[in-house]
């Protein structure tokens, strides 16, 4: 494989990932995930873009372990089905349509999960795009630039500014935020969606230096290549195959969806208790070395 190839299969793994892209469909329960039921019982799961993906598997696998979830998202019929296939598994889970690029959505978005479940102790800003089109910077357009700033970056500012204030009035809460690879390296072609997963890092730290002492920990997790539609749409654009992208990850495989809930959850517990302002690597070894 020629250097250009490999660099092409870079830019289409960094664009694809950690992001609300993929959908495991209804039957794909929380119980592909490895867990203990009920370490969340009680709890209320906040979750933005979680009609698929990243965000689906982890509202499923948060549901299977006692947590109520309350989740957004675009598409109302996958949202439903989300919110279905939850309560079909014996969860607790409501589907809000919330556009994160709209202010006044996410408030209404955050502010109805407190009327419904009275609370808020745990946040996962996962709500993402990628870049429409792979291009060098200077042929991008800044109407591309704010779209997707818009959703990825914005969308997880307004969404802990508006679930901070709930969360210091019980005293605590977590947050995480969906960063990418893109987050701590740079890819060629995407500087859209580079740029926007960098803002979610850099928000993340602040937010977790100014709330650290009152109780609030503020994390961020980043995802390499995941089994998603946008990673088999993507892959089919570039003409590659996932054993190609996967040649670039020292896992040497595709991670799934549910394996990034793990994560999401891992950092969500008071097993991470120590772990405050950091963008853990999920990426199946890019990021090493």
């Amino acid at each position: 494989m020629n250097e250009g190839s490999t660099s092409r299969r870079r830019v289409l793994a960094a664009g694809a990932l950690g992001l609300a892209a993929g959908t495991l469909g209804p039957a794909a329960t929380a119980s592909a995930v490895t867990s203990r039921r009920g370490r969340f019982d009680g709890k209320v799961v906040l979750i933005t873009g979680a009609t698929s993906g990243i965000g689906a598997a982890t509202a499923r696998a948060m549901a299977a372990e006692g947590a109520k979830v309350y989740f957004c998202g675009r598409r109302e019929q996958l949202g439903r089905e989300v919110a279905n296939s939850i309560r079909v598994s014996g969860g607790e889970a409501t589907y809000h349509r919330t556009d994160v690029r709209v202010e006044s959505e996410v408030r209404a978005f955050v502010d109805g999960c407190v009327r419904r479940y009275g609370r808020l102790d745990i946040a996962v800003n996962n709500a993402g795009i990628e870049s429409p089109r792979a291009a060098p910077l200077a042929e991008q357009t800044l109407a591309d630039l704010e779209n997707v700033w818009r959703t990825n970056t914005a969308g997880v500012f307004l969404g802990m500014k508006y679930e901070i204030p709930h969360m210091l009035a019980r005293g605590g809460g977590v947050i995480v935020n969906t960063a990418s690879i893109s987050a701590e390296v740079g890819f060629a072609t995407i500087a859209p969606y580079n740029a926007s997963k960098h803002g979610v890092a850099s928000l993340t730290k602040v937010a977790a230096l100014e709330y650290a002492d009152k109780n609030i920990r503020v994390n961020s997790f980043a995802p390499g290549a995941v089994d998603t539609p946008m990673l088999r749409r993507a892959a089919e654009a570039f003409g590659v195959t996932y054993e190609q992208i996967a040649q670039d990850y020292p896992i040497k495989r595709i991670v799934r969806p549910e394996e990034m809930a793990t994560v999401v959850m891992w950092l969500s517990s008071p097993e991470s208790s120590a772990v405050i302002g950091t963008d853990v690597d999920a990426s199946g070894g890019y990021l090493t070395g």
